[in-house]
């Protein structure tokens, strides 16, 4: 049952909540200008291509490892420069209203943070967006080499933020995700990606007795 009470810690996925994501790697294949080509599709290459996702997502590979290591996974359908713009072409940018809902919950005390399964390639190119610079603490796999939904993840968050799971709302677009974190004791809100979700984010703040609409939202009230 979800509960009613505010959070002492607003904690964000990135990708489908503050950051729009390609979802496949079709799309993302368009969307940096390379030509569709067909790739290795038996089980084998697969299961081979997502576990080198999964070990990048880790930190357990570099960017420039991974990427060679895929061209090969995809027998060099791809070249590693094509596959670094495919990479570099999954984040799409900000949702509309994210940076204002976050600054708004954090000029009414409550500290926000985020949770993401993500890489070192990523990563330098999120710490720098305008919402990320708003939140208070930024937590995501590669640097702890763990992953959701794995329990441990969440457990190491708690333990960084010195909270209880019952003290945290959390916001992700996965399933998975957030059924994990509610397992733990966690408030979990899945977001559709495909909507508004800053309008989403507040509705379940408001259902929970936190009323953005009078927050002070200037660039005062975002983190030094």
């Amino acid at each position: 049952m979800t509960r009613s009470s505010p959070p002492r810690i607003v904690c964000f996925d990135l990708g489908g909540v503050v950051v729009r994501i390609c979802r496949s790697f079709e799309e993302a294949t368009l969307a940096a200008g390379v030509p569709l080509r067909r790739v290795p599709a038996d089980e084998n290459a697969r299961s081979r291509q997502r576990h080198l996702i999964a070990q990048h997502q880790l930190g357990f590979l570099d960017g420039r490892s991974f990427l060679a290591s895929l061209a090969e996974a995809l027998d060099h359908v791809f070249t590693v420069d094509e596959l670094g713009r495919i990479h570099r072409a999954i984040l799409r940018g900000e949702y509309p209203g994210i940076v204002e809902t976050i600054a708004a919950i954090n000029a009414l005390g409550i500290t926000t943070a985020c949770l993401s399964n993500t890489n070192d390639d990523h990563w330098d190119e999120l710490v720098a967006m305008p919402a990320l610079r708003a939140m208070h603490a930024l937590h995501a796999s590669h640097l702890w080499g763990l992953a959701k939904p794995d329990a441990a993840i969440y457990r190491r968050f708690e333990q960084d933020r010195l909270a209880s799971g019952r003290e945290i709302l959390f916001f992700d677009d996965l399933d998975e995700n957030v059924t994990a974190a509610l397992s733990l004791g966690w408030d979990a809100v899945r977001i559709d990606h495909t909507g508004d979700t800053a309008a989403q984010v507040r509705e379940a703040l408001a259902a929970r007795g936190v009323d953005l609409s009078a927050a002070a939202t200037a660039p005062s009230s975002l983190p030094g």
